[in-house]
């Protein structure tokens, strides 16, 4: 048999403590009751739609979501493009868009996808290489074409600064 002592409580021991003892109870409570609240009000996320590859209207937008890089716009720098499919062999025109990957130009000669081009800023020295581009997509938007152009092999970073 255990002794009635052991389990024996004084209860003028408790009795200072009670109010804490109570206060947290009903706050654990009310915290219990807005979680279980809120828990229940929370709108489901709808699930993701697949596209299937005859979703997307053309090739161009699908080549946005494929881009590795970012594009930075910024001023209009003046180059010179040089290529065999062109007439007078070199054109002039402007770099749009420029990111690590490649550049988006304008220009007044359509260039066919695929062809190899060589591009250089008008105000590099002359120390500076022609950098090669393959032309991924021509545009037609009425006072020039705009080509997007991927870099053949990633030019130095002294060289990509002279693209703006």
């Amino acid at each position: 048999m255990l002794p009635s002592t052991l389990f024996a409580v004084n209860i003028e021991s408790i009795l200072p403590y009670s109010p804490i003892a109570i206060g947290c109870l009903v706050g654990l409570v009310v915290i219990t009751i807005l979680a279980l609240r809120k828990r229940g009000s929370r709108n489901p996320i709808p699930p993701i739609a697949l596209s299937r590859p005859g979703d997307w209207e053309n090739d161009e937008q699908s080549f946005a979501n494929r881009r590795n890089s970012v594009r930075r716009e910024g001023s209009p720098v003046k180059i010179t493009i040089a290529a065999s499919t062109l007439k007078a062999g070199t054109e002039s025109g402007y770099v749009l868009d420029r990111s690590t990957g490649g550049l988006r130009i304008a220009t007044g000669a359509a260039l066919t996808p695929g062809t190899a081009v060589q591009v250089r800023a008008i105000n590099a020295p002359n120390t500076v290489p022609w950098v090669t581009l393959i032309v991924r997509s021509c545009r037609n938007t009425g006072p020039h074409y705009e080509v997007g152009c991927e870099f053949d092999q990633t030019p130095p970073w002294n060289v990509l600064l002279l693209f703006g």
